[in-house]
């Protein structure tokens, strides 16, 4: 408060008049003093009136009856006049100091409600048309600004005529003329009209800035009742100051009625404004009531003359009030709550209550001072600045929420699409069920039974088609759909459609036909999407359909091929909408998600969807797609036929081995925690050659592939406490790619997906649902390339063996050679032995998975007696067998492990060695140790030798025979050693494998 009178005084300081004279008896002495030349006089005081009078320049003043008048005050307090009604006459003899060319300016802001000035007898204008009797008169209330020149003169005669018969409270001069020399008299008038223009210019700025925020924003409606208020309180200054009539030349009756509905206008409108700060029975019940007494007050200004409404004024000004005094109440009340944002709240009401005090000094004690705007525009600012930033703040959070929404939205899309997903499998899984029941049980099951397989596949293919709907949705959303576009033939997948539909029409009598010249060219689209399209526009046609046909027709023009649905359930769908039938895009038809996919399906092979309708053939879905290059050959059936029999008989990876069989099948292990879908895996490898098994999760299948061989591995990315992910980089710690083939069941096909497969180690993947041939043709890809790799890795082993070290063969033929001569008896044994490592060492028995144990160690005994004749004492062996062991393993397992001790352990030291060969009973497997207490290798030489292969060429290695135990067993060698201590080679073979 203190600091809004600062300026208050200062303004009052600046523009108060100082103390004027006053008119005595009719009569304003200003030759005294220096007031009139720089400031304009307020014609206060004492006039001379002649009441019932219309002085003229001719009538005899001396002969009239006068009587003096206060100015200004209404003639009926003033004088002894009872009645407010009526006409009479105003005079002033105003004494100056004579000039020449002194120009004086007057005037007169109200006179109720006619006026007419004479100045030294002479008419100066006025306002309206004062006269004797009502129907010659003229009421306005406009005030008037007049300027004359009174050279040479010492007195200067006033006088006003006034007449009212319209105002029924008050009449005569209610408001002082201002009178002054031209250039104080203009100044003030100047200063007055700016100020007020000024403050009415920032009122309005902000009504613009809040009409502005409507159109941009959310369409608040309390931001255009705000503009309204400012509007109001513009239009109430104008008329406080008597500006608003002055440039705006109304009727007397309308301006009256102007003046009564902004002030009805501005309590409704600050109303609707605050309405928000009140409790809710004031919001709801008597808000309500105060607009329509607001719209009865309006109705009864138009209709009611200005005489009635100035009498009720009094009324609508209390109808104003009642919501100023409730935005002053609850202004406050809200200013007082915690809220940093209401401390404008009390700023605002703190200005209007100031401003309201010191209008109410000035008039007790009429102060002639200019118009003071500032409380109120900082009244008005620190208003617009809580209700602005409580629009903004609102907006935010409208943006917040929109935002969340559209969130939600596309959490209810993806929840929507992952629901489908995960419908999908196991609604495949049944359909797969179904399919390996009605194969496996083809002979027992009757013809309906049959059928009836039939029709619920059928069922399932079309519910399987609608969730498929719902995840390409998605996918077109996210822009992530890519088309496989190839030559197709519109002919062969209408006829695959007609097919799937043909069960679907159940008791209709509805014929499916298709119209498609032979020879129609290919189009270049995506084989699958293209049966999508077909299917879900022709299943539209069946579903709002009962009788007649439901056709594909296709006519080819210009490089383009227009296809063409037509049944009568579309029209009876569109009639059902009340929709026209002129040729229009499809998606207004309300067919709902099916017709949605199928457009952008046709948008993203760049044709077009609309629908069409014919006179006689009723309506049509008609879609556009490219054909192919007009230099391909229509496709047809003849022509196909040879290429798929040639393309099913010759199969390059069937041929390169021989096929798997009953006796050796192909061995698989699937990982899921879903039992719906191992049983669906089941089902579609169920025939020969597969041989599959299941587990539960990750743990488990780990243990499985430690004590079987497998040939793939198809794992589910999903899975509790071991996702496939980490499964997949946990098997690729023991086997390779090619050891051990891993395709990935994966419910998203997104490119982070495929990517996260292929780098924790997968050799495919297939996105589910899953399809059952497609399954098989990948399986069967890589268990092929699995069992090559295999054969490659016991060839290499066959072939390392046979590739003998000439040192060894030369060494040993010397050795036989010396025995001959001092010991043939052991050159004869020597022989024997050498002719049976020789022969182990080249049969085909090494080219296969496993051997029985005893024909390992006899190419073992051969090879040791050898080395053992050659070195003698340097070399000793232990053997540690148990006799009881009956058992396979794979070829050339133990003798090249014996032979690397020898080699590189034993005969590095001088002295020799010995080495110990040891297989152990432990229940469920057997150890295999090779223990010798040679030279020793360090950790990076043991690292080197398993992680590559011989840079020699020489001898089998531990490389190939650790990869081929990994590949069986699911683990390798177990090498300890330490530099100069020897080496323990260790190994495990399951009693069990599956063989």
């Amino acid at each position: 408060m203190i600091i809004l009178t600062i300026p208050r005084l200062l303004w009052l300081y600046l523009y108060v008049a100082p103390d004027q004279p006053h008119a005595v008896k009719g009569t304003l002495d200003l030759r005294q003093g220096e007031v009139i030349k720089k400031h304009s006089i307020r014609l206060e005081g004492e006039w001379e009136f002649y009441p019932d009078t219309l002085l003229t320049p001719g009538n005899e003043k001396n002969s009239l009856r006068t009587q003096y008048i206060r100015i200004p005050g209404d003639w009926k307090t003033s004088t002894e006049n009872v009645h407010t009604y009526g006409f009479g006459s105003y005079r002033l003899r105003i004494l100056v100091e004579p000039g020449k060319d002194r120009i004086y300016g007057l005037h007169l802001p109200d006179a109720n409600v006619s006026s007419k000035i004479y100045v030294n007898g002479k008419p100066l204008g006025g306002q309206g048309k004062p006269a004797e009797k009502r129907q010659h008169y003229t009421p306005s209330n406009a005030p008037y600004t007049a300027y004359f020149t009174a050279e040479h003169t010492k007195e200067i005669e006033l006088v006003i005529q006034v007449a009212n018969f319209d105002h029924p409270l008050k009449g005569g001069l209610v408001a002082a003329p201002t009178f002054g020399l031209l250039e104080p008299f203009g100044k003030h008038q100047r200063l007055a009209e700016d100020t007020v223009l000024i403050a009415c210019i920032i009122y309005l700025f902000h009504a613009v800035y809040s009409v502005v925020l409507f159109f941009v924003g959310n369409k608040d409606r309390r931001l255009l009742y705000f503009a309204l208020v400012i509007v109001c309180a513009v239009l109430g200054t104008l008329i406080g100051e008597n500006l608003l009539f002055q440039w705006l030349p109304l009727s007397f009756e309308w301006g009256i009625k102007v003046i009564c509905l902004a002030e009805l206008l501005s309590g409704y409108v600050l109303l609707q404004c605050i309405k928000h700060l009140l409790p809710d029975t004031v919001r709801t019940k008597w808000s309500r009531r105060y607009a329509m007494l607001c719209a009865l007050l309006a109705l009864a200004i138009l209709c009611l003359p200005a005489s009635y409404n100035l009498v009720v004024k009094g009324f609508y000004e209390i109808v104003m009030l009642v919501p100023c005094l409730l935005a002053v109440f609850f202004m406050y009340r809200a200013a007082k709550q915690v809220d940093k944002d209401r401390i404008f709240l009390l700023f605002s009401i703190i200005a209007a209550v100031n401003s309201l005090v010191w209008l109410l000094i000035t008039k007790k004690l009429a102060l002639d001072i200019l118009s003071y705007p500032i409380d109120l525009i900082i009244s008005l600012t620190f208003f617009a600045a809580y209700w602005f930033k409580k629009y903004f703040r609102l907006l935010d959070q409208s943006q917040q929420l929109t935002g969340e929404l559209r969130e939600a939205d596309q959490l209810k899309d993806q929840f929507l699409a992952t629901v489908a997903r995960e419908v999908q499998q196991p609604l495949n899984s049944m359909l797969h069920i179904a399919r390996a029941v009605k194969e496996r049980e083809k002979s027992k099951l009757d013809k309906a039974s049959a059928g009836d397989l039939d029709f619920m596949q059928t069922i399932g293919q079309g519910m399987f088609a609608q969730l498929s709907d719902l995840v390409d949705l998605e996918r077109l959303k996210e822009n992530r759909l890519t088309l496989y576009q190839k030559e197709v033939s519109v002919q062969a997948a209408a006829a695959a459609v007609f097919d799937m539909l043909r069960y679907m029409a159940g008791g209709k009598t509805i014929k499916l036909t298709h119209r498609i010249p032979a020879g129609f060219p290919l189009v270049w689209a995506d084989e699958e999407r293209l049966t999508q399209i077909l299917f879900n526009l022709l299943h539209m046609a069946l579903k709002h359909s009962e009788t007649g046909e439901a056709a594909v027709d296709a006519a080819s023009k210009d490089g383009w091929a227009e296809i063409s649905v037509a049944g009568g359930g579309i029209e009876g769908r569109f009639r059902s909408k009340g929709l026209a039938l002129e040729e229009q895009p499809a998606e207004h038809g309300g067919f709902g998600l099916e017709l949605t996919i199928c457009r952008q399906l046709v948008e993203l092979h760049g044709g077009t969807l609309r629908i069409h309708t014919h006179s006689d053939k009723g309506a049509a879905f008609v879609f556009t797609l490219p054909t192919a290059d007009p230099n391909t050959q229509p496709e047809t059936a003849a022509s196909r036929e040879p290429q798929q029999k040639a393309a099913f008989e010759s199969d390059g990876f069937l041929a390169a081995d021989k096929q798997p069989s009953a006796t050796d099948p192909i061995r698989l292990l699937a990982v899921d925690d879903d039992p719906v879908n191992l049983k669906a895996l089941e089902s579609i490898f169920s025939t020969a050659p597969y041989c599959i098994v299941t587990a539960a999760d990750g743990p488990q299948a780990l243990a499985m592939l430690k004590t079987n061989e497998w040939d793939a591995v198809i794992i589910d990315t999903v899975m509790p406490e071991m996702s496939g992910y980490e499964l997949t980089r946990t098997i690729r710690e023991s086997f390779s790619i090619a050891e051990l083939p891993v395709l990935l069941l994966t419910a998203r096909s997104q490119p982070e997906d495929i990517i996260a497969a292929f780098l924790s180690g997968a050799n495919d993947y297939i996105s589910k649902p899953i399809e059952g041939v497609e399954l098989k043709v990948r399986v069967d890809t890589l268990t092929h390339l699995k069992r090559a790799v295999s054969k490659q890795l016991r060839l290499e082993a066959g072939w390392l063996q046979a590739q003998i070290q000439p040192h060894f063969l030369f060494n040993t033929l010397n050795t036989i050679a010396s025995l001959g001569e001092i010991d043939p008896a052991r050159m004869t044994h020597l022989l024997e032995e050498f002719g049976n490592y020789l022969q182990r060492s080249f049969t085909s028995k090494n080219l296969e998975r496993l051997v029985p144990l005893e024909h390992e160690l006899e190419l073992l005994r051969s090879y040791l007696f050898i080395e053992k004749e050659r070195f003698g004492k340097r070399l000793a062996i232990i053997w540690d067998i148990d006799p009881a062991i009956k058992i396979s393993i794979p070829p050339l397992s133990i003798q090249p492990l014996v032979e690397n001790a020898i080699r590189h352990g034993i005969l590095k030291r001088i002295e020799g060695g010995t080495v110990r060969i040891r297989l152990t009973d432990q229940g469920d497997q057997i150890e295999a140790a090779i223990i010798d207490d040679g030279v020793g290798m360090d950790e990076e030489t043991i690292r080197q030798a398993l992680a590559t292969p011989s840079k020699q060429g020489h001898g089998v290695g531990l490389y190939n025979t650790n990869r081929r135990l990994k590949q069986l067993y699911g683990q390798g060698l177990d090498i300890s050693s330490q530099p100069g201590q020897g080496t323990v080679i260790l190994f495990y073979i399951p009693k069990q494998p599956n063989a």
